[in-house]
């Protein structure tokens, strides 16, 4: 959730806002986390969850960082048997949410 939340604020133009929902059914609770910065490019989008992935790589990027948060968010949720994804949009931004099962179905021993 920090990382998401992190991702956010980092790709939001100031003064807009990071707009966080949850949801729930009967099996699953689902979170997203919404920015109204610029839609990840679609050349980017298979790699998004790839270690060390960054859409803009260059020396000179705006943003930093390393390109291992959405890694290690996805090796989280899967742990938990959930899944993360995102979609996007041109002029509206983009939303990661991740949905987690209610009831987790078996025991983890490491």
């Amino acid at each position: 959730m920090a990382n998401l939340l992190s991702n956010g604020a980092k790709f939001s133009p100031k003064g807009t806002k990071v707009v966080i929902k949850i949801s729930n059914d009967d099996e699953y609770i689902t979170v997203s986390v919404t920015n109204q910065g610029p839609a990840i490019p679609d050349d980017f989008h298979d790699k998004v969850f790839d270690r060390f992935a960054q859409a803009d790589s260059s020396d000179t990027r705006k943003i930093g960082g390393t390109g291992l948060g959405l890694n290690i968010s996805k090796a989280i949720i899967v742990q938990h048997e959930g899944t993360i994804d995102f979609d996007c949009a041109p002029e509206i931004g983009t939303r990661f949410y991740f949905k987690l099962p209610l009831k987790i179905s078996r025991l983890r021993t490491h």
